[in-house]
């Protein structure tokens, strides 16, 4: 946005997910610069304007190895997850993920997404103890009747 402001989807514990912007963070003298990395976890300070949330500061946390696996579970949790709505256990749980030491990989993907989906409403409890052809199975019939 601009050439120095930028939009960010924050997904917060309180809000839901978000979206925020942050003004002047590309510039060499913005005090948001180098705590505001993506797929992060950061504890920041917002204000709410007329229109959209703004960032006031932020403090760095803990960086986030981004990989394919987690990448696309997070985009589909950008895409499920419209306007703001307070889902505490979905954050947990999404926090729990990734700054787990797990690896990456198609176990981890299949694993976060099925808890992304179960955190929604789309799987049921139950769902989350199957093995993996089943989980599959429930996740692309959750991911149907979300109509993504």
């Amino acid at each position: 946005m601009g050439e120095a402001d930028r939009i960010y989807s924050i997904l917060t514990r309180e809000l839901g997910l978000i979206r925020a912007r942050a003004t002047g963070v590309r510039k060499d003298v913005s005090k948001l610069r180098g705590n505001l990395e993506p797929i992060s976890l950061t504890e920041v300070s917002l204000v709410k304007g007329k229109n959209d949330w703004r960032l006031t500061s932020a403090s760095h946390i803990k960086s986030i190895t981004l990989s394919e696996f987690l990448a696309r579970p997070l985009l589909m949790l950008e895409k499920l997850v419209q306007g703001e709505e307070n889902h505490p256990e979905l954050f947990d749980a999404i926090e729990q993920f990734v700054i787990s030491e797990n690896e990456h990989d198609e176990i981890f993907e299949i694993t976060l997404v099925a808890q992304i989906l179960f955190h929604l409403g789309y799987l049921n409890k139950s769902d989350l103890d199957l093995d993996k052809k089943g989980l599959i199975k429930a996740i692309n019939s959750g991911l149907e009747a979300s109509m993504l």
